[in-house]
């Protein structure tokens, strides 16, 4: 599901403005307003994606009547391999400008590195959702970056980040796709572990303050080979989108545990010296 149309038809009424909400903004969608001041009996509608907070508020008088469609996308499997969403190419150059300039300066990130981007949007991702394929579904600020990062042939790909719930240490374990319940031995093991050794998950960090080398993973005299990638984040790692899968943990007595995982767009960048 991709976002909601609601479609509001001229009937007389008082009240029930459409107000939503997104990243401490707030909009009015007062469809009485705009169908009254026409001069001949007109509809009103409004389409909103579908991770936006919104709420109708109290008809003080009359009818509001309305119909609600939900926007779905096709599987892309079953249609050319074409963009779903056309993004807004002023916005994409913008973006672009902005990137260019940092990659031209010497002084950033002069050994190269990876940039990393949190999704500003909310996607139905599901323990079957294949990250790559995710590319297509895309929208508004996630897809400018997306094809911004493609014209700057930074070749941009998904990520899903695992993190431990419990740690609150700010780093997490990157993979290229969405595991569902590693193998755990309970005895000697941890979800960690399982990450890090059988699907070669990378230790990286999910906040600009944290170095994912001073992770107790990295220092762990038990794993003294793990390493980790540092990521430099334009946008901030946004942990909305996460899933939850559900382990059992054995120790003095058997417990509930839970594994959390959110996906974000990364891009490699190389050293100074070698950027065009």
């Amino acid at each position: 599901m991709l976002g909601s149309l609601v479609v509001v038809y001229p009937t007389s009424h008082q009240g029930g403005e459409l107000v939503l909400h997104h990243k401490n903004r707030e909009w009015m969608f007062d469809a009485n307003d705009l169908t009254s001041s026409q001069s001949s009996p007109s509809l009103a509608y409004i389409a909103f994606y579908s991770d936006i907070e919104h709420e109708v508020l109290k008809v003080t008088s009359g009818q509001r009547v309305t119909v609600t469609y939900n926007l779905y996308l096709f599987d892309p499997m079953s249609r050319p391999k074409t963009s779903t969403l056309t993004p807004n190419l002023k916005n994409v150059s913008n973006l672009q400008t902005t990137l260019q300039g940092l990659l031209k300066s010497p002084d950033f990130l002069p050994n190269g590195g990876t940039l990393g981007f949190g999704l500003a949007h909310l996607y139905p991702v599901t323990f079957e959702t294949k990250l790559q394929e995710m590319a297509d579904y895309l929208k508004g600020e996630d897809a400018h970056v997306y094809q911004a990062c493609l014209e700057l042939q930074l070749q941009p790909s998904l990520r899903v980040i695992y993190d431990d719930d419990q740690s609150g240490q700010g780093y997490g374990i990157m993979l290229e796709q969405i595991t569902k319940d590693p193998s755990y031995d309970y005895t000697e093991d941890s979800y960690e572990r399982a990450l890090l050794r059988d699907p070669g998950g990378i230790l990286v960090n999910k906040t600009e303050d944290t170095d994912p080398s001073e992770s107790y993973w990295a220092c762990s005299d038990d794993e003294p080979e793990i390493g980790g990638e540092l990521i430099t984040w334009i946008s901030p790692f946004n942990e909305k989108n996460r899933l939850q899968d559900i382990s059992m943990g054995y120790g003095n007595e058997v417990e509930a545990g839970y594994i959390y995982s959110s996906p974000c767009l990364i891009a490699r960048i190389a050293a100074a010296s070698d950027r065009v």
